[in-house]
């Protein structure tokens, strides 16, 4: 009965983000190629090698921080494997994925080092760009793209343009056309029966 009770602890305890810190000294040489070739999305931070430890002044070991979202939900039993496979110290679940994406850089940290984002690494398509800013990607950048795409895509259907954000451009378009439901299923349905007529972006000119 203990051992049931247990189990199904564990199952309940699952989940698909789980981070680790990964240190060069201990890390396999090819501790990235090890990660790729299970097939999971995972991110990685820049080098950590500013960190100061609080107590001693002193910098701190360099590290780096990853992410793994997991197809399937796992326990920390089931996780702990990566943390055999890269050496590494035990496995964290990730609370808020956004969170976690941010630290890589120190982002919501501003009494730590800044890292430079643009040295974050995400493998085997990890989709991550939504998580950049506290408010995702900037929407009124982002319908100026979505809008001139529907008009020379002949879309009519809010189902069509969700596909086709999440297939060819989920990391820019995909949290906008998500949050913009209202405003897009409108202009759909305002141009269902209206044909669209081609546009030149740079001249504005309609194209026959």
């Amino acid at each position: 009965m203990v051992e049931k009770d247990i189990q199904n602890d564990e199952k309940d305890n699952r989940v698909r983000n789980w981070s680790w810190i990964v240190y060069p000294e201990s890390a396999p040489e090819n501790w990235r190629q090890l990660l790729d070739e299970t097939g999971e999305k995972w991110i990685e931070s820049p080098l950590h090698d500013k960190d100061i430890n609080e107590t001693t002044d002193e910098i701190k070991k360099h590290h780096w921080h990853i992410i793994i979202s997991f197809t399937n939900k796992k326990s920390y039993k089931q996780a702990l494997y990566i943390s055999e496979m890269l050496n590494a110290p035990e496995p964290k679940k990730v609370a808020s994925l956004q969170g976690a994406v941010q630290y890589l850089w120190h982002r919501n940290n501003p009494e730590k080092y800044q890292y430079d984002k643009s040295e974050v690494v995400a493998h085997n398509g990890f989709k991550y760009r939504q998580y950049l800013t506290d408010v995702g990607v900037d929407t009124d950048v982002i319908l100026p793209e979505i809008v001139p795409w529907i008009r020379e895509s002949n879309c009519y259907e809010y189902g069509d343009l969700v596909d086709y954000a999440v297939s060819e451009k989920f990391d820019d378009w995909f949290p906008t056309v998500r949050s913009q439901t209202i405003f897009l299923t409108a202009y759909l349905r305002s141009n269902r029966h209206k044909p669209f007529k081609k546009i030149d972006r740079k001249t504005g000119e309609i194209l026959e």
